[in-house]
């Protein structure tokens, strides 16, 4: 009997649904909002890598200006959270489950409930 994991999860498919709806744009500098053309740009956007903006002189990632720069947990991680916390499982449960502190699940919880608000509006 194996133990639940992310693990089970395929990090690049969960990282490019989560860019995807943060960015429905697509890759552009969160500086001047100018598009990211070139293929190598695309790619290290959406590969989490720093991408340099030839019209302002930006480097930053795909997370750069968004809720999720600075986390400290990865994508999979946190895409499980989303999903546990819509199917209002108990916050101490996904804490074991992921193998996270209850007070970060706390925290992404107002994050995603301020997002959902946000987005009402």
């Amino acid at each position: 009997n194996e133990e639940f994991s992310v693990d089970f999860f395929d990090e690049k498919a969960c990282r490019m649904w989560i860019l995807k709806r943060i960015h429905p744009e697509g890759p552009h500098c969160p500086r001047c909002g100018k598009a990211i053309t070139n293929e190598r740009g695309i790619a290290n956007f959406y590969e989490l890598k720093r991408v340099f903006c030839k019209h302002c002189k930006k480097i930053y990632t795909a997370l750069t200006g968004t809720a999720l720069n600075g986390m400290q947990i990865d994508l999979r991680t946190l895409y499980l959270l989303a999903v546990f916390l819509a199917l209002k499982i108990d916050k101490k449960e996904i804490a074991r489950m992921l193998d996270i502190h209850t007070e970060t699940v706390r925290t992404w919880k107002a994050k995603f409930e301020a997002f959902e608000k946000m987005e009402a509006v």
